[in-house]
């Protein structure tokens, strides 16, 4: 019940965003593990670039709604630099293990991250077939 209430309550952009991001994940771990020899590093790889995909595009619709309730414009634009730059740590920092650890597969950290790009190309059709069928809204 608690997950149907969040799906209704949370912004439809943000759910097309996370579910693209899934989905995304889900095709690049089934074609890439047919592929790769060392499969365990490769889906390591995928949830954890997913995991910052996800957490960057819940960043993003939060840091926005509480900058545009900000009382300035400058503190507005500050807060939103700040978070961008949070961002782009954690991105380093995933990225920088999956070159520095073995058990964590490079192409699939890059892989999952730029599951976010592929999420918002894909907004329209996913908010059309994906999340308005769970929200109950639409065809």
């Amino acid at each position: 019940m608690k997950r149907i209430k969040w799906i209704r309550e949370t912004n439809e952009t943000l759910l097309d965003l996370i579910f693209g991001c899934l989905i995304w994940s889900a095709l690049a771990e089934i074609v890439g593990v047919l592929i790769v020899s060392d499969k365990i590093s490769y889906t390591i790889g995928i949830v954890l670039g997913t995991v910052v995909a996800v957490s960057m595009s819940v960043s993003m619709e939060r840091g926005l709604e509480k900058c545009l309730h900000m009382g300035s414009r400058k503190k507005g634009q500050w807060g939103m630099t700040i978070r961008s730059i949070l961002r782009w740590l954690l991105m380093l920092v995933v990225v920088w293990a999956g070159l520095k650890f073995e058990a964590i597969s490079f192409p699939g950290v890059i892989l999952g991250i730029i599951g976010l790009k592929i999420a918002a190309l894909l907004h329209m059709y996913t908010n059309t077939y994906v999340t308005r069928k769970l929200r109950g809204e639409g065809r």
